[in-house]
């Protein structure tokens, strides 16, 4: 008996009863108003989509999602942008591996469509520039006019379409649909939003063209209306068909949102289309925007859009509870919603709100791993859902409980030993957690205290209470040293023990360039920006924040101590403070903050001494260039150190035992997380 046979608690639509209300696209009913929107599918080899693929998709598909959209999928060569990250269909390679991936989605009662795009000048031209790539392949992106890319440094400048380019992409997208109904999908989406190739065409700001493809706003039209059409030909009348767009821009001299709602307005005249999904802003800081946004932050920009069009809205927007989703619908801000970073980390998001279970989400925390890994080319991952991509391997349901429960003892109640602790106990073992703070989340917790970063709490408060649902024993508030050791271990009696103990922040400025303390540590008030977060220091007079890891927590301990009354400068050998927060687009949300608090910055300089009150600075490109800042304080952002004497200490008494997370290695949450999975599973 299949997953969709089997009985099943209803709660949820009673709870949720819009949300689990069918609606029609075409003639086609959808089960629900759970949609897994176009993102980044990753699960590809050359752009063509791996058993990994269909593992992903079936997951989300069998866990009461209505309709999955997989993401940006490229219909010409000259498209391409990822070969790690985003699939193709400018030929029939993908027409059986789609159709495996359809099959299973439809096995489970949801419907599957696919979007087509073409990157314009938003695409990268790396992969062409290999070696061992097509000789004769364009090393250029394309775009209505050359106009730059603003987006970042380097963006490059495109080619000018001609005319006969964009009728062939037009003709592309065409064939590209076709393929996509011909392998089993049930609709495809046009992608003109996001700053693509379809976009560049609508917005005055990249498309400067005098011909009938620029100029006039029925001109720009013209590209997006002319691909539509060739698509619903190539479709034909059975299959639905959607588009996405963007809102509003958020960038100068782009599209606003009077601007799109006119272009939605005129277009459904034109075109016999199904849906519009609504997204917001051009740029990656909008599209995935940061943990302190509130659920559901675009409906205002959907409910302008759903003003202008009789189709379908669908909503996105943070959106990470089914309460959340019935509120929106509710107040008629959208017709379905979409759940994109949410259903990375909780694939089984639609099955635990069905259930009632809204308190067992693992509710996206927006820390934006998952668009960092597909920025450098990696596979999508989250930042605490180490079963994504896994699937296959580690879906739900693999979890399968022991012959023999063993007396499991964690020392540690940080990310990684809350996760081993989840799973092991999931698994039947007998498992004891101690912590020697008096909360659980080790390093999320802490960062959690920062400015704007609460949320980032969610992880280690979601573990623990899943542990405990599990059957796990939590106790805080409990140090594990070398002389006490012996008495934990005849009180839980272990039949294996894990070491989840983490790291301590180096307080005498250790770190990777030197890899040894600063000289003159021992002469100054040095802290370690833990003992800020936790409040342990009172924030006066002068601080200077010394940061090694440009990473989000010297920029936000900054504020916070400027915040409280403090005139606080960051010191970094960086050219840049939180660099490193590129990646997660979280800089352009956390400079301002910095600004507005009033907080100095210092690039560029290394601490060459300390003595005392005064911090002597060299400049790293000129190290003969010296300067001297006085401050009643030294807040350290820097290194970290592994605390797992204990491990050498458990395999001396004979006691079987491992090591995981920070305690191996000082990383992020990505790894101590998977690290305990794995553990998890292995007792």
């Amino acid at each position: 008996m299949s997953i969709i046979d089997e009985p099943v608690s209803v709660q949820g639509k009673e709870l949720y009863p819009r949300l689990f209300s069918p609606w029609k696209l075409r003639d086609q009913e959808v089960k629900n108003r759970i949609v897994f929107p176009p993102t980044c599918p990753t699960w590809v080899d050359g752009g063509v989509l791996t058993e990994m693929a269909t593992d992903y998709y079936c997951e989300r598909a069998k866990h009461d999602v209505g309709l999955i959209i997989i993401g940006a999928t490229h219909v010409h060569r000259d498209s391409l942008a990822a070969p790690l990250i985003t699939p193709q269909l400018f030929n029939d390679d993908n027409v059986e591996p789609l159709r495996k991936v359809a099959d299973a989605v439809h096995e489970y009662g949801a419907k599957l469509a696919i979007q087509l795009w073409h990157s314009g000048m938003r695409g990268f031209p790396f992969p062409k520039q290999d070696p061992g790539y097509d000789l004769d392949a364009s090393w250029y992106t394309l775009s209505p006019s050359q106009i730059p890319l603003g987006e970042f440094p380097g963006g490059g400048n495109p080619k000018e379409l001609d005319e006969a380019e964009i009728l062939d992409i037009i003709a592309a997208f065409a064939a590209a649909a076709e393929r996509a109904i011909r392998a089993g999908l049930d609709g495809v989406e046009y992608h003109m939003s996001h700053g693509y190739l379809a976009w560049q065409f609508l917005s005055p700001l990249y498309n400067r063209r005098t011909d009938r493809w620029g100029g006039s706003h029925e001109n720009r039209m013209r590209f997006p209306v002319e691909c539509l059409k060739a698509i619903r030909e190539a479709i034909g009348p059975d299959a639905f068909l959607g588009y996405r767009i963007n809102s509003t821009s958020f960038w100068p001299g782009d599209l606003e949102a009077e601007d799109v709602k006119k272009i939605v307005a005129d277009l459904e005249p034109q075109v016999d289309i199904d849906y519009v999904n609504v997204s917001a802003g051009v740029h990656h800081a909008f599209i995935h925007t940061p943990m302190e946004f509130e659920a559901g932050w675009e409906k205002e920009y959907a409910r302008g859009v759903k003003d202008v069009t009789d189709k379908p809205v669908l909503l996105v927007g943070r959106i990470t509870t089914p309460e959340a989703a019935e509120t929106l619908l509710e107040q008629e801000q959208g017709d379905a919603i979409c759940l994109a970073r949410q259903m990375f980390a909780d694939p089984e998001w639609g099955r635990k709100a069905l259930e009632g279970r809204s308190e067992d989400i693992r509710r996206c925390v927006a820390a934006n791993l998952c668009w960092r890994k597909a920025s450098t080319g990696q596979r999508v991952q989250c930042v605490y859902n180490p079963t994504m991509g896994r699937e296959g391997k580690w879906g739900a349901g693999s979890i399968v409980a022991v012959a023999e429960p063993r007396n499991v003892l964690i020392l540690g109640g940080g990310p990684a030993g809350l996760e081993c602790a989840r799973v092991a106990a999931a698994r039947g073992h007998r498992v004891t957690v101690v912590e020697r703070e008096a909360q659980t989340g080790g390093h999320v917790r802490l960062q959690s205290l920062l400015p704007s970063r609460a949320e980032y709490g969610r992880i280690g408060d979601w573990l623990a209470e899943q542990a405990r649902k599990n059957g796990a024993e939590i106790r805080t508030g409990v140090g594990v040293e070398e002389a006490s050791l012996d008495a934990l271990i005849a009180e839980t009696s272990p039949d294996h023990v894990v070491v989840a103990t983490g790291a301590s922040i180096a307080v005498d400025g250790f770190q990777g360039w030197t890899g040894r303390p600063l000289p003159g540590a021992e002469t100054g008030n040095l802290v370690g920006w833990d003992q800020v977060a936790k409040g342990e220091v009172e924030a006066q007079g002068s601080v200077l924040v010394i940061d090694d890891l440009c990473d989000v927590v010297a920029p936000l301990v900054a504020v916070a101590m400027a915040e409280a009354g403090a005139e606080v400068k960051v010191v970094t050998r960086w050219p840049m403070i939180g660099m490193d927060t590129i990646l997660d687009v979280y800089l352009e949300w956390i400079l301002p903050q910095v600004y507005k608090a009033g907080v100095g910055i210092v690039c560029d300089r290394f601490v060459k001494e300390i003595r005392g009150a005064e911090t002597v600075l060299t400049n790293v490109h000129m190290p003969e260039a010296e300067e001297t800042l006085a401050s009643d304080l030294l807040v350290m952002v820097t290194a970290r150190r592994s605390e797992n004497a204990l491990a050498g200490a458990l395999v001396e008494r004979g006691i079987e035992t491992s090591t995981i997370g920070c305690a191996v290695a000082p990383r992020g949450t990505y790894e101590a997380v998977y690290e305990g999975h794995r553990q998890g599973r292995r007792i």
